[in-house]
């Protein structure tokens, strides 16, 4: 299945954490499958750019979005960030 890439606007950005934190789970998933150094979290809309995480950063972003994921009480998320964590 083909990851979709948020497109956001500046002024929706705190209204989209649920689909950037999404995001931001299953495109480090996808880049350890392939193996690749960064993923693309969300497109700026109307400007052609994308917002990159670097994997340096991944850890940091993972730990953000479980947070997120522990107080919003999904926990069948919480899990697959804590298996992605030990992967890396």
């Amino acid at each position: 299945m083909t990851r979709r890439i948020p497109i956001l606007s500046p002024s929706t950005t705190s209204s989209k954490k649920p689909q950037v934190y999404r995001s931001l789970v299953e495109g480090i998933s996808e880049a350890i499958n392939n193996n690749s150094d960064e993923i693309k979290l969300c497109e700026v809309k109307n400007t052609n750019t994308y917002i990159t995480v670097e994997k340096p950063e991944w850890k940091a972003s993972l730990d953000s979005a479980l947070q997120f994921y522990i107080n919003t009480e999904e926990y069948e998320e919480c899990s697959k960030i804590k298996n992605l964590i030990d992967k890396l």
